[in-house]
Parts: structure tokens; C-alpha cells; sequence
């Protein structure tokens, strides 16, 4: 994949970033050219080995289309697999670290529908840091606000496809 300075990837665990400058760096007498990356939503600063982005996960931002099969995810049937609660975490930490958006998506809607007791508990800290996520790459693909992207996670998380994809379809084309 090439890479252009300004441009917006997703990274699997770091979420969003912004291509800031792609340098040549000289390392044990080997010049590679890196990909300076800046996160957005919350404060860090990477750099990745051009050659390994592909290693490492580096992927384009969601499109138009992708975000709608990643509705349908989010507006799934909930898995009824009854598991004790550090079990049911580790499973879903486990999904969210893969990298995969779609394991993200079901986590989100799982953790939604089943509605914590407390919203300090690590079932809801782990919701909102996979849904900042996700809303910040929604909203860079359809072109919205974080709160639109919200709305439209929320809607269909909560298991209203139907409002969720009324919503997609009345937002602008990005």
C-alpha cells in the first residue's frame, strides 16, 4: 500500500492515525524509510518501518460500504454463550487486541446489550476505549462527527439495525 503524508490509516491497536511524514532513518548502517504516525482521539506519536506496515496491521480507513457490513455486526444477534465474567472478558479483550474491526463490532455490541452493572467495571472501561475507537474511524469514513458516528454505533449496537441504516442513508456521501 502506498503511503502519502497527510493521509489517515488505522492502525489495529492504535486506532486511527495520520500519515505526519514518511523519513529515510539509517539504523546499524541499513537506511529504511519510516512512516511517522500520529494518532487521533488521544495523545501518541509512532513511527513504523515502511516495509512492515503490512506486518504490523497498517490498513486503509473503512469505506462507505464497510461501514454498513460493519453495521450489520454491530446489529447482529447477540452470542449466547454463557460464560463466567473473567472469562467472558478475557474473550473479549482477546477480540479487541486481534485487530480485526469486526471482532471490535461484535465486542461493542455484545458489552452494549448485555449492559454492565457498574459503569466503572472492566466490561465498560473496555467498551469505551473499543468504541472511541471505532467512532473516530466512522466518522473519517462517512465524513460526520463523532457524536453522528456515535449515534449510528449506539443505534445499531443496541440491536436497531433498521434505525442505524436510516441514519447511514440520510448522512451525506463522504
Amino acid at each position: 500500500m502506498p503511503f502519502i503524508a497527510g493521509q489517515t490509516i488505522v492502525h489495529p491497536f492504535h486506532g486511527p492515525l495520520r500519515v505526519v511524514r514518511i523519513t529515510d532513518r539509517t539504523v546499524r548502517g541499513v537506511t529504511q524509510s519510516y512512516l511517522d504516525l500520529q494518532a487521533l482521539g488521544h495523545p501518541l506519536d509512532m513511527s513504523v518501518p515502511v516495509g512492515r506496515a503490512e506486518d504490523v496491521g497498517l490498513r486503509l480507513v473503512a469505506s462507505r460500504d464497510r461501514v454498513q457490513e460493519l453495521l450489520a455486526v454491530l446489529g447482529g444477534p447477540t452470542d449466547d454463550q454463557v460464560l463466567g465474567w473473567s472469562r467472558r472478558l478475557k474473550s473479549y479483550q482477546e477480540r479487541v487486541n486481534s485487530g480485526d474491526v469486526d471482532q471490535l463490532c461484535f465486542v461493542i455490541r455484545e458489552i452494549t446489550r448485555r449492559k454492565p452493572k457498574s459503569p466503572a467495571s472492566s466490561e465498560s472501561q473496555l467498551l469505551r476505549s473499543a468504541r472511541s475507537t471505532l467512532v473516530i474511524e466512522f466518522s473519517i469514513a462517512l465524513g460526520v462527527t463523532a457524536e453522528q458516528a456515535g449515534r449510528l454505533i449506539d443505534s445499531a449496537a443496541e440491536g436497531t439495525p433498521n434505525s442505524a441504516t436510516l441514519h447511514l442513508e440520510a448522512l451525506p456521501a463522504a
